[in-house]
């Protein structure tokens, strides 16, 4: 009783103290406005046979943030973005019966202690009222890191079956034939999305994927975004 009545929320993002009411979960007005939402630009456009979706550019202050989770251990900041994605699968009218985030090989989250992008997944399942299904898509190769390859071309060599999908998971015949929102974190080239999206379709399940931030297009400033988005 005593601690809710002292505790002062933080910011996620700058850390300051912040007096409520808040303008959201944990991030004060100055912060809020600073994050560069894609706004009408959350619809990618690759060639790919699945529809791509992405909530922010990958820029400051998310780029911070992004490597804060997965170095400094700060999932708070993720669980913060997944909150704020769920405000894209609202705008775009997406509809899915599970979120299946993107997984690390067991060597991976063994050395993290934890996959930055699952958590994600966890706070917009909950706020869209979805299942986290993580046990039906798994990585079986251990792939370099993305900064350890030469090029786009030599990452999907390396991501080609990195993916498998367990026809004998419980969700598996809940979720055939449906459509789910595939999770990551951060898309650059979508080789990562590309492979387990495919492994995905190849079983039989309806994918849509979904990052938390992508540096495709031009980014546009909030009072410029929010204008557009007014019109």
């Amino acid at each position: 009783m005593l601690k809710s009545l002292y505790y002062i929320p933080y910011c996620c993002v700058c850390g300051e103290a912040v007096l409520p009411p808040l303008p959201e979960h944990l991030i004060c007005r100055a912060c809020l406005a600073s994050l560069p939402f894609r706004m009408d630009r959350e619809r990618l456009h690759w060639d790919k046979p699945w529809p791509s979706y992405a909530s922010f550019f990958y820029r400051e202050p998310i780029q911070s943030m992004m490597v804060s989770i997965k170095f400094a251990g700060r999932t708070d900041r993720a669980e913060a973005i997944g909150r704020w994605m769920a405000r894209t699968v609202r705008r775009q009218n997406l509809s899915a019966d599970a979120v299946i985030p993107v997984p690390l090989h067991q060597k991976r989250l063994r050395e993290r202690g934890f996959n930055q992008t699952e958590i994600i997944a966890k706070a917009l399942a909950e706020r869209l009222r979805l299942p986290v299904v993580e046990t039906l898509l798994s990585r079986i190769l251990d792939t370099p890191r993305q900064s350890e390859t030469q090029s786009v071309e030599e990452r999907r060599r390396h991501l080609k079956d990195a993916f498998t999908v367990d026809t004998k998971d419980s969700a598996f015949k809940a979720l055939l034939g449906r459509p789910v929102l595939l999770l990551d974190d951060v898309l650059t080239t979508g080789s990562t999305l590309t492979a387990a999206a495919s492994a995905l379709n190849n079983a039989g399940i309806q994918v849509i994927c979904l990052a938390a931030a992508s540096g495709h297009g031009r980014y546009i400033g909030y009072n410029e975004a929010l204008a557009k988005w007014h019109l």
